[in-house]
């Protein structure tokens, strides 16, 4: 090698060395976006969900790819599944799908029907899936000790219900004495039973609300609970109820019902006659018109129902509408009761007895009687009418009353 190639070699090469330079900056941007990539997306998926959940996509995830959020879960409908999907791209994110495995239901919630009976506490639901309904029976064991009754059925189509909101529903019940049912259907609660006076009825109510707000956003509650006529005797417990299968139908709704006292081993209850009759009790004068005016419209069959049924038929249209005109004439205000004979679990049967209370209550109102004098309650099977060892006696059983309350 000569000396002038010698120094060739030698020679300083700036364009290389700044191309040197360039790809080390490069190289070690690298390593730090790759270091910061799983912090980032860490952020935004946890932005995500956050964003999800506040828009009511409580059982909703989100991931990231790149700078696309992706949503996954279940979801109780196409339209809720796409308002994840638009609340899911938060500030940094590019875009926002839903995942291949996100499950939509193809059916709405049914009821679910929290029962407090003594000191026991009872569960009826349907849910999606078997880790729906570990979480629900485990939810109840937390509530009640340990101890779980009822039953928890699974079928992928329906929406899953407000788990969440079961400890302090049951919290709820058990803080005011009698014998309570919450049945969350929708945004809506609807509380039933009998409480011991005017003050406990409100603060169960007001319970009832702060315990579901948590978990249903904009619920709204119906109180459907009764309160003792000053000297009438504390309503009965029911023993067992009608409805074979799981009730989707809508509950009560009237605001706050006051009856008479209900017995539960197979007489009527007071001021009441059966098959959906009614009885004067301590009106008089035109009331007590108006009343038998009502009775004489119900006829001796009164209204009734189907097995597991809350329809109104043609036959019990006509009658309501016979009432509907008496009411009108004249100023009563009446509780409607619905009854259940005694096939099938309790808790069920007490959601079916408030659906049909609620629909005669509703084409009462639908009819022109003021909203205001009309109230619904349901009572399951107590104060049976019929034989319930007879198809006869249980079709007698499966009907409404109509009876005088004091307005409040």
């Amino acid at each position: 090698m000569t000396h002038t190639l010698a120094a060739r070699l030698n020679r300083p090469r700036p364009v290389a060395f700044a191309v040197s330079l360039l790809l080390a900056w490069l190289l070690l941007a690298l390593i730090a976006f790759a270091l910061r990539r799983g912090p980032i997306q860490d952020d935004l998926a946890a932005r995500a969900t956050a964003a999800v959940r506040a828009a009511g996509g409580v059982h909703a995830q989100v991931h990231i790819e790149g700078r696309e959020a992706v949503v996954t879960g279940r979801f109780p409908s196409a339209a809720a599944a796409e308002q994840a999907r638009a609340s899911a791209a938060v500030s940094g994110t590019t875009s926002a799908r839903l995942g291949d495995d996100v499950v939509i239901a193809t059916e709405a919630a049914r009821a679910l029907v929290l029962s407090l009976t003594g000191a026991g506490l009872s569960i009826d639901a349907t849910v999606p899936d078997r880790q729906a309904r570990a979480s629900l029976l485990a939810a109840v064991a937390d509530a009640t000790g340990g101890s779980v009754s009822g039953r928890v059925l699974v079928d992928p189509a329906v929406a899953e219900p407000p788990v969440d909101a079961v400890p302090a529903l049951a919290a709820a019940l058990r803080g005011v004495p009698g014998n309570h049912t919450a049945t969350v259907r929708g945004t809506t609660v609807a509380v039933s039973g009998a409480v011991p006076d005017a003050a406990a009825r409100d603060r169960l109510s007001a319970a009832v609300l702060s315990a579901a707000g948590a978990a249903v956003p904009g619920v709204t509650v119906r109180d459907q609970l009764t309160v003792p006529r000053p000297g009438a005797a504390a309503p009965g417990r029911s023993a067992t109820s009608e409805g074979s299968t799981p009730r989707t139908g809508t509950t009560a709704a009237s605001s706050g019902a006051t009856s008479s006292g209900a017995t539960s081993s197979g007489a009527t209850s007071s001021g009441a006659t059966s098959s959906g009759g009614t009885s004067p009790g301590d009106v008089s004068g035109g009331e007590a018109a108006t009343l038998a005016a009502v009775r004489a419209a119900l006829g001796p069959d009164g209204v009734t129902f189907p097995v597991a049924g809350a329809a109104l038929s043609a036959a019990a249209r006509a009658r309501l509408d016979q009432i509907a005109e008496v009411l009108r004439a004249g100023h009563v205000t009446v509780l409607v009761g619905g009854y259940t004979d005694v096939s099938g679990p309790s808790p069920l049967n007490q959601a079916l007895s408030l659906d049909r209370a609620q629909a005669a209550a509703d084409y009462l109102i639908r009819r022109g009687v003021p909203a205001d004098r009309v109230r619904a309650a349901g009572f399951g099977s107590r104060e049976p009418v019929g034989d319930n060892d007879t198809s006869t006696g249980r079709a007698a059983n499966r009907r409404i009353e109509i009876t005088p309350v004091s307005p409040r």
